[in-house]
């Protein structure tokens, strides 16, 4: 690698004393809210203000942001991020778990596997386990413990690479408070769920800290056929602390640190259409083995100097993922997979007894491999931003440069032994076949470096940024036998990303943006030497609206030169094929993406409604074959004109409540329309597609005094039975109805 561990540390010291840079940190000062928090105790607060500036300055943007503050994210105490992220239009979401263990999250036509193709931050520094040599987001921060989410689309994104074609999510957590302050939230639930989550905090003098807790667990909602545990259990703890120096240029120093675990019983093995009509929460017993098991830690420090003109603010952060995945891979089989078995059971009645534990394996092609894709990440690096707002010739400056030097690398060890099932679902170990699979590790190293003018002149908005990344990536694959070096694939990029985005506020009440800007999402060593990233030209135009009620619609375009997809083992890649990326050429991804919302007041009750909808179509523009089954289907010959897998062609959330006196009650109503999880044209598939469904929850509370608050919610209240994924292996549902009482106290 060209710069090393100790490298990145003496340039990290070196931009915490106030050398140029900059930082794409979430929380970025706001003038305004400044003069405020001034008042109240001469403060400088990271943690008060997001990227997008809050909703004030959201509706001056030339481009799309949605910000979900506290307030939003209590609505419903959701601990899945996926409901949290239904109220936001431009989102395609596939459910996997019920429990949002393993979020998968697309923006504007992005593939939504494992969160791979947006940027995911928390407070402003890349999440992802990997996110250059590895995106796909196997961990995912836990939702409980945020203050906020934020959500960009548009001209906007170039500042929040590295992956800018669809968008950006960022996740805010607690603030540091002005004064002491405290809260014990306490939630129980069917099916064995619980959630205790906990915090404090204070400012005393010029130093500050908030440290919280967070626990929560489940008995799973699936029935094993051999009984047993198909939960998961969490635990996340953080530490922030904070020192501050008031004066002319003011400074600002916060440490945070983090640890989370999990320990999870799920599986990528689903049922039969059959078996999914009659017993849709049943679990086979070749599955009682499957279970995740990870640690991640997390550290950041953050330096912010504040003059009267200037803003820069600094982070080093260094996050560590170890995890070990036991899962169930296939039939010992050359020639029947489990896919084959479970959409056919009848011609393959031995291998369904096999998985169902009514039969035993007699033939050695009938033992079931099961292998632990044991993985360890590192992701660091140091980032720095500068603001500085300008006046020249009566157009208004705010001026943002932004650079990030940033390392990471995955070191894969999969390993794998075959088992027999025998008649009661016992399954026994197969002795010396205990071997390894694959063994690799991948490192990266970037540098991004981005600038942006946002020109403001009268009732109009220009603004004008430039993102440029360079990457050098390595991928060294070792014998599964002998552990050395088989080869070395080196693979580097370089690109230039331009963006505008213009915003004209036509009267009182309606203003209307439009934007155009490039999208890029990296490429990975993946053994093709003609591999190349993903590149699109991206357009949105819109108007927004804002009277009693407040209202955006923005249509949206992305023309892709060159359509990349990554094979995963979530989407049935084979598993000597996971992590190979693949290029589809020429493709199209366009949509519109509307919000509304009012409240009313009736007598003594305020009713608040808002409503978000988003409308999206894909589809490929060349032929080709998918030889890795990155896009859906190994083998598939897929035409021009084809559908994009995963992406439902209409989502819509209404939420309604109702607040009087000391009650709260608020409903949440999705609806998804049908998605291919395969390429196609034409009539869909059974087993190839996840139908339409319709769910509702809701939750009402009660304020026992401004201290208490009890209160209630139900999951999936009308019980609808539906199907969310259709691979690797069979159908799985979503969650069942699923009540929830709770108690929380501040202090």
């Amino acid at each position: 690698m060209s710069y090393s561990r100790q490298t990145l540390l003496f340039i990290s010291v070196f931009l915490s004393q106030g050398v140029w840079a900059s930082n794409l940190e979430a929380e970025q000062v706001d003038v305004g809210q400044e003069d405020e928090q001034q008042q109240e105790g001469d403060a400088i607060s990271l943690d008060k203000v997001y990227i997008t500036g809050g909703q004030e300055q959201i509706s001056k943007k030339p481009g799309s942001a949605i910000l979900l503050d506290d307030l939003q994210l209590e609505k419903f105490e959701y601990s899945d991020i996926h409901r949290v992220m239904n109220a936001v239009p431009g989102v395609n979401l596939q459910e996997e778990d019920g429990y949002g263990l393993r979020p998968n999250i697309g923006l504007r036509g992005t593939s939504p596997e494992r969160s791979k193709k947006i940027t995911l931050m928390e407070d402003g520094v890349l999440a992802g386990p990997a996110p250059y040599s590895a995106p796909a987001a196997y961990y995912f921060p836990n939702v409980s413990r945020m203050s906020a989410v934020e959500v960009f689309k548009g001209p906007s994104t170039i500042q929040y690479g590295p992956a800018t074609v669809g968008g950006a999510v960022n996740l805010v957590s607690r603030p540091v408070p002005f004064a002491t302050e405290g809260q014990i939230d306490v939630q129980l639930g069917g099916d064995g769920y619980q959630r205790v989550q906990a915090h404090q905090g204070q400012q005393t003098g010029d130093f500050g800290y908030v440290v919280e807790a967070l626990h929560f667990a489940a008995d799973g909602f699936k029935d094993l056929d051999t009984g047993g545990d198909t939960g998961f259990e969490r635990n996340d703890v953080q530490v922030k602390t904070q020192w501050q120096k008031m004066g002319a240029v003011s400074h600002l120093f916060q440490f945070k640190l983090g640890y989370a675990d999990e320990d999870s019983n799920e599986t990528y093995l689903g049922l039969t259409p059959q078996d999914f009509e009659s017993e849709p929460y049943r679990r086979y017993a070749a599955s009682q083995l499957d279970n995740t098991d990870w640690v991640h830690s997390q550290i950041q420090l953050t330096h912010v100097m504040e003059a009267s003109d200037y803003t820069l603010s600094s982070d080093v952060y260094r996050n560590e993922f170890d995890r070990d995945w036991f899962k169930l891979n296939g039939f010992n089989s050359s020639s029947v997979s489990i896919q084959d078995t479970l959409l056919d059971p009848i011609t393959y009645a031995e291998y369904y007894a096999v998985l169902a534990g009514t039969g035993d394996s007699t033939t050695s092609d009938m033992q079931l491999r099961i292998g632990n894709n044991a993985r360890q990440f590192l992701s660091q690096g140091v980032q720095s931003r500068f603001n500085k707002s300008l006046f020249s010739t009566g157009i208004e400056h705010a001026i943002e440069v932004g650079v990030r030097l940033h390392q990471d690398e995955v070191d894969l060890h999969h390993t794998e032994q075959n088992y027999v099932m025998a008649v009661g679902g016992q399954l026994t170990a197969v002795d010396s076949t205990f071997k390894t699979t694959s063994r690799s590790l991948t490192q990266a190293q970037a540098v991004a470096v981005y600038v942006q003018d946002e020109m403001i002149m009268g009732d109009s908005t220009l603004t004008v940024g430039v993102r440029h990344e360079n990457i050098e990536t390595e991928k060294t694959s070792y014998g599964v036998i002998t552990g050395i070096v088989e080869s070395v694939e080196t693979l580097n990029q370089s690109v230039t990303l331009p963006g505008v985005g213009f915003f004209r506020q036509t009267n009182e009440h309606l203003g209307w943006l439009v934007g155009v800007y490039k999208g890029f999402t990296a490429a990975t060593p993946s053994g093709n030497e003609n591999i190349e990233p993903e590149l699109s030209t991206n357009y949105e135009a819109g108007f927004r609206f804002s009277d009693v009620s407040q209202a955006e619609v923005v249509a949206f375009l992305n023309h892709y030169e060159q359509f990349s997809g990554s094979c995963a083992f979530s989407q049935g890649c084979d598993t000597n094929n996971v992590g190979n990326q693949a290029n589809a050429g020429s493709a199209i991804v366009y949509g519109i993406e509307a919000a509304w919302k009012r409240g009313f007041d009736v007598a003594n009750v305020s009713l608040p409604l808002s409503v978000s909808y988003t409308f999206s179509h894909g589809e490929f523009q060349e032929d080709f074959v998918d030889t890795e089954g990155a896009f859906g289907q190994k083998g598939l010959e897929i035409k021009d004109g084809y559908e994009i897998a995963y992406l439902p062609a209409h989502r819509l959330n209404l939420q309604v409540g109702a607040e009087w006196e000391r009650y709260h009650l608020d409903a949440s109503v999705l609806y998804q329309s049908d998605m291919r999880t395969v390429p196609g044209e034409g009539d869909l598939i059974d087993g190839y597609h996840v139908p339409a469904y319709t769910v509702l929850d809701i939750k009402g509370a009660y304020d026992l005094g401004s201290a208490t608050q009890v209160y209630a919610s139900v999951d999936n209240l009308l019980d609808n039975t539906y199907l969310v994924a259709t691979k690797p292996y069979g159908l799985r549902p979503g969650k069942p109805r699923t009540l929830l009482l709770g108690v929380k106290h501040r202090f």
